[in-house]
């Protein structure tokens, strides 16, 4: 009977020393990224990996604004990489997302880019003014970058002269593709799109309107990774994770280069 308890207790033990040596942030962590965001995460997972091999990153891309919809009707994810303030309030306030843990993490500015064999020249009216080809934008009601050109375009008085050119995209990612391909002739791009793409020129950098382009992430309340989602928003805001946002184009919240 003694051996029998002994062997019990000892069992005990080992059962407790592994869940107390077990890392909880490791696994899988689900991420929900702006489309906005593709390229740049790509640089980010592989030095996250690097030095967190033990928890895989799963991400979804889309229009923020899409992914917050998905998130509404269940969609599982751990931490939301948003291209718009509006979507993430949305979601703290339904008490989807939890509110101290969303943070800024970078900033953006519009281009009017094209083709880089376009031959395009000149400031934005009159580019505008020289061609009724198709001019690439996101879709208003949907995609933050739609939203955000519309609003800069309408602050300038040039929205209503553009009736029957615009083709809209689904995403930013569609946006810049449609300016690649040259199924439209110009497009409205996020800065860090023409920046890292070797087929557009950037025309003309669009003023800073009244909204600004800020990208805030937070910690969604099922998260089943909290830890993780923790640790990658540190990351994502400390020294490693700005110098590659930097590096692919992106501006430091405040707005000002460096």
């Amino acid at each position: 009977m003694k051996k029998t308890i002994l062997l019990l207790i000892s069992a005990a033990m080992m059962l407790s020393a592994c869940t107390v040596e077990t890392d909880s942030s490791g696994g899988t962590l689900r991420i929900s990224a702006a489309s906005s965001l593709a390229e740049v995460m790509t640089a980010l997972e592989a030095e996250w990996q690097a030095e967190y091999p033990d928890t895989e990153l799963m991400i979804s891309y889309g229009s923020s604004s899409k992914l917050r919809s998905q998130i509404e009707q269940g969609a599982p994810a751990d931490l939301f990489l948003s291209a718009s303030e509006a979507d993430a309030i949305k979601l703290t306030e339904a008490g989807l997302l939890e509110e101290e843990t969303v943070v800024p993490f970078a900033a953006n500015r519009l281009v009017l880019a094209s083709r880089n064999d376009s031959g395009y020249s000149g400031t934005l009216e009159e580019l505008f003014a020289a061609t009724d080809e198709k001019i690439a934008i996101g879709e208003p009601e949907s995609v933050p970058l739609g939203r955000y050109t519309k609003k800069i375009l309408e602050e300038l008085g040039l929205w209503a002269g553009l009736d029957g050119q615009l083709v809209y995209a689904k995403d930013a990612r569609q946006v810049l593709t449609y300016t690649e391909s040259g199924n439209a002739a110009l497009g409205i791009v996020y800065s860090s799109d023409a920046f890292r793409s070797d087929k557009v020129d950037i025309l003309v950098e669009l003023p800073e309107g009244t909204e600004s382009i800020v990208y805030p992430a937070g910690i969604l309340t099922e998260s089943a990774n909290i830890e993780a989602a923790e640790r990658f928003l540190d990351f994502l805001t400390g020294d490693e994770g700005q110098g590659i946002l930097r590096e692919s184009g992106f501006l430091p919240v405040s707005g000002e280069a460096s």
